[in-house]
């Protein structure tokens, strides 16, 4: 007779891998035993699930972090990995604070509080996909572009296995905001109105029958200093060509009229902006030792990035200076002599040669805003400083310059650059050989019947 000993099954050791369930939160707990720390505290990693099969995946994928020495810590979320990363930056303050800002906007608040092991490609495509609601495509790069350095940099420490930024799509997002250029007749008016000129507002009216209505400066289309829209029903009546007639103390302002001594202080700041499409950075950094009035020379040698250099290495310049530059800096020189002796022992000395009255540099905020101004004040609204680059492109490709000598003074590394950056602006050139031809065979053919 064959008896059949059944074996008893092995119990788990104490402390090994297990799967069991937490009656007090209602979901299955998976353990896994790292064994003992030098103290001879057991270490455990701890995984939890609705389901005793979404467990078993998560002990597998935590099994295989271990093994890849990933160890993520668990409170650790998506906004400390972003901080972290933000932390660790040695870049230009002000590009920093462009990242920091981002972040604070759009990250933090939607996903920053998810811990950085659940976040998962899904999440991040969602996420994208909401933002691409409010954001352009280029906005939308940028996101992403921080999200993805961020988890990088904690691949770097072992924080994380993979990366689940780079394996999120974009959405097409919103129309962006193109860039834009002036024309050369809003241009010339901006350089007058830098001068303390107000090019932009050549007449003052009244709005309405009241005879004690107040008189505002306007444009030739009607746009108002001040920034109002009168009704369409309302009578406006001419009463002056001299801005010194307005009454409205908001166009008084936005003018200038009673505040002479404070007009054209940058107005060689934007002659170089305009005529040689310097940007904002240089501009803010140029030093009185890099030009050379006599000779009609700039060297365009620094900029405001955090280590002084130009943005690339073909940024780093030597220009001609146009004749009315070298008017206006002459100018400048005197007006900031003036300055300096006033300010005293509170002069900062910088070497700058657009500051503060005081010698400080400006920010970058500071100086958009002063050029924000004086676009306001030559009647033709806000624009940034970076758009009077757009301009000097413009208006010395519609007047004929090759697009290499453009590339020079722009100091691009190559006219691929030029012609793709500023393709918008640039005038094409139709190159082909119909007048060699013309020439060669003349404009008319006989024609046989």
């Amino acid at each position: 007779m064959h008896v059949t000993v059944q074996q008893s099954k092995r119990r788990r050791d104490r402390g090994d891998d297990g799967i069991s369930w937490d009656k007090t939160n209602k979901c299955y707990v998976g353990t896994i035993s790292l064994g003992y720390d030098t103290s001879g505290k057991r270490q455990r990693r701890t995984v939890r699930g609705t389901t005793k099969t979404q467990v078993k995946d998560r002990l597998d994928a935590l099994r295989g972090e271990i093994k890849a020495g990933v160890r993520t810590p668990a409170t650790y979320t998506v906004r400390q990995c972003v901080q972290d990363w933000l932390d660790s930056l040695t870049l230009d303050p002000e590009t920093v604070a462009g990242y920091r800002g981002q972040a604070e906007k759009w990250i933090y608040p939607r996903i920053g509080a998810v811990k950085l092991k659940n976040l998962t490609a899904t999440d991040a495509e969602k996420f994208f996909h909401n933002i691409g609601k409010a954001l352009s495509k280029r906005s939308l790069i940028g996101v992403k572009s921080t999200l993805r350095r961020s988890i990088r940099r904690a691949q770097k420490h072992d924080l994380i296995g993979r990366n689940v930024a780079e394996l999120a799509d974009l959405p097409e997002g919103q129309p962006g905001r193109p860039s834009r250029a002036m024309t050369q007749d809003q241009a010339g008016k901006v350089l007058a109105a830098a001068t303390g000129k107000p090019a932009g507002y050549v007449i003052v009216i009244k709005i309405g029958n009241y005879r004690q209505a107040a008189a505002h400066a306007a444009t030739d289309k009607g746009q108002l200093a001040c920034g109002n829209k009168p009704h369409a029903d309302r009578k406006i009546t001419t009463i002056s060509d001299d801005l010194a007639d307005t009454t409205c103390i908001a166009c008084r302002a936005r003018i200038g009229i009673d505040q002479p001594g404070d007009q054209g202080r940058l107005a060689a700041l934007f002659v170089l902006a305009i005529t040689l499409g310097m940007r904002p950075g240089e501009l803010r950094a140029l030093r009185w030792d890099h030009i050379d009035l006599d000779q009609g020379i700039i060297h365009v040698w620094r900029s405001t990035r955090r280590d002084g250099d130009t943005k690339t290495p073909k940024s780093r310049r030597s220009l001609i200076m146009p004749k009315r530059a070298i008017q206006a800096l002459r100018a400048h020189k005197k007006r900031q002599a003036a300055e300096r002796l006033a300010a005293g022992e509170a002069w900062q000395d910088h070497g700058l040669l657009f500051c503060n009255e005081d010698g400080r540099p400006y920010t970058r905020d500071a100086l958009n805003w002063r050029f924000a101004k004086v676009t306001k004040l030559a009647g033709i609204g806000h624009w940034h400083a970076h758009e009077a680059r757009h301009t000097a492109v413009s208006i010395m490709s519609s007047n004929g310059t090759p697009i290499q000598e453009i590339t020079d003074t722009m100091g691009h590394k190559s006219t691929h650059v030029t012609e793709t950056v500023y393709r918008h602006v640039i005038v094409p050139a139709i190159r082909g050989g119909a007048s060699v031809m013309d020439q060669v065979f003349g404009e008319t053919a006989e024609v046989s019947h």
